[in-house]
């Protein structure tokens, strides 16, 4: 559950930031933003009434459950879009649900850059307007407090690994493309040293 709330908490500073960064543009907006929310959820608790064989004294906690809203449509309409190993959309261009997995890479960036390198969401899984169970990648060095599904190197490697897109690079929005090394030995008007602007 802390996960989640953490979660809806970094996917509301990117639509701020969307917001704002609309909002004060003089250029009109390429494309349409997907809205998509976070399922709600809440934490169930079970306490015993008494007068069981067990033993267990009345009011004393038995169980613990989580609830989570209804992801209508069945499995034929419940994607992985972003896993926690990877920056970049898990499914293939052609696939139903790539745009909402770019988008959802670009929110990745915005959240990496906005919480200055130390957060972002990943695990993006759910149906084109309602997510669940995501993970939070930060630094385990400096913040650990999301769990096995944390991945030290997903945020170390973020830069080299986030390919911007449509979304990222509208000059709008103001972000930064990251600047990766450029290894194609096949390149000769290419040094080593030099790089590409991705």
């Amino acid at each position: 559950a802390n996960v989640l709330y953490w979660s809806k908490s970094l996917l509301q500073l990117t639509y701020d930031f969307i917001d704002c960064s609309i909002a004060s543009s003089p250029e009109p907006l390429p494309f349409m933003v997907p809205h998509v929310r976070f399922v709600e959820a809440s934490l169930a608790l079970c306490y015993s009434q008494g007068g069981s064989k067990s033993g267990a004294k009345t009011g004393s906690m038995q169980a613990a459950f989580l609830l989570e809203e209804l992801i209508e449509g069945g499995d034929d309409m419940f994607l992985k879009f972003i896993h926690n190993m990877d920056a970049n959309p898990l499914l293939n261009e052609l696939d139903y649900g790539y745009d909402m997995a770019e988008f959802f890479a670009f929110m990745q960036h915005v959240q990496y850059v906005k919480t200055s390198q130390l957060a972002f969401i990943s695990d993006y899984q759910g149906t084109t307007v309602l997510l669940t169970d995501p993970q939070i990648m930060t630094d385990p060095d400096e913040l650990d407090i999301f769990g096995d599904g944390n991945i030290a190197e997903s945020v170390s490697n973020f830069e080299t690994q986030h390919a911007c897109n449509e979304y990222c690079e509208w000059p709008g929005l103001g972000l930064k493309a990251f600047v990766k090394e450029v290894n194609d030995e096949n390149d000769k008007d290419v040094n080593d040293d030099e790089v590409e602007v991705l």
